[in-house]
């Protein structure tokens, strides 16, 4: 069975993010990245929760753009919350 790992990310770090997503599914690991998870009119919130939940590990990819993002820090927080659940 496949690892899998939701990579959580800048939308400014999209092109990096992409070229690492390849490069995992490479190496058999399975991705959840919300470009390629979600379709329009899907909840956004929702999503990233049965995502994070769906998944062995979770990867905040670290940059200038990541560090204050409110989305990754909302993934984060999310992550961690269904972690101590």
């Amino acid at each position: 069975m496949a690892v899998s790992v939701f990579l959580s990310h800048n939308h400014r770090d999209k092109d990096f993010v992409r070229k690492l997503a390849r490069d995992l599914e490479n190496h058999g690991v399975r991705y959840w990245l919300d470009e390629a998870e979600m379709k329009i009119g899907d909840s956004l919130i929702q999503k990233i929760r049965e995502g994070i939940d769906s998944v062995d590990f979770f990867a905040v990819i670290l940059s200038p753009n990541s560090v204050d993002a409110p989305w990754v820090i909302n993934e984060l927080d999310v992550a961690m919350n269904q972690q101590i659940n």
